[in-house]
């Protein structure tokens, strides 16, 4: 899909971290682990009515997915 996210972070991704990983193996059923989430993103123009009926062409901030990875 565009401008998301998905798939599976491996467990090995965890000892990259170490408070991630001291965290899990203290409870590995209390975190979910790691997720794919956005680690780039980029703003996308848009063109839109303000309330005066006037088009506005304006420049949303983040909302671009360019890369992602696991965090």
């Amino acid at each position: 899909r565009a401008n998301y996210c998905s798939g599976d972070c491996e467990f090995l991704y965890l000892q990259q971290y170490p408070h991630a990983h001291l965290v899990n193996k203290a409870n590995p059923r209390g975190t979910a682990g790691p997720c794919c989430t956005p680690t780039k993103m980029s703003p996308i123009n848009m063109l839109y009515f303000n309330r005066k009926e006037q088009i506005i062409y304006g420049k949303i901030a983040s909302m671009v997915v360019d890369h992602c990875g696991c965090s």
